[in-house]
């Protein structure tokens, strides 16, 4: 993990688990999305703010890829960086990595979404303080231009 990426430390919680007692699926894409917004807020981009901006993401898609378990409260970590960008910024590629207590790789969130105006119910551009968050953030290995 490198030393720039922003993380963001958890426990698995009693509701995380699923019936083979270890993370449920559904439990990876709430903390990959609750680490994002963590980011923003602390980035400068607050829930104020998108109310204000009368924006919200929309989810094309996530794919989870799984390395090990993670089970009832096991402190681990996710991280965050840019996988994609469109030119305005409208549409992005989030990548979590979800990392075990001794660093290693648990598990792999790849999020593929736009911002949504709510408004006038269209993806567009983000604000210019919300774009700039995103271009803060280490891109992956494999970052492309959407």
């Amino acid at each position: 993990m490198e030393k720039n990426v922003y993380q963001y430390q958890y426990t698995v919680s009693w509701s995380d688990l699923d019936a083979n007692v270890h993370m449920r699926n559904t439990g990876y894409l709430d903390y990959a999305a609750q680490t994002r917004f963590m980011y923003l807020k602390e980035s400068g981009f607050t829930p104020a703010d998108f109310k204000e901006a009368g924006i919200g993401p929309v989810i094309f898609s996530e794919q989870i890829a799984y390395h090990k378990e993670f089970h009832f409260l096991e402190n681990f970590s996710v991280t965050m960086e840019l996988g994609g960008l469109s030119e305005d910024g409208a549409k992005f590629i989030m990548v979590n990595r979800f990392y075990k207590a001794d660093g290693r790789l648990a598990a792999e969130v790849a999020t593929r979404g736009a911002w949504f105006n709510l408004a006038d119910r269209r993806v567009g551009p983000p604000p210019q303080a919300l774009n700039d968050a995103l271009l803060r953030l280490p891109r992956t290995e494999n970052f492309e231009t959407l």
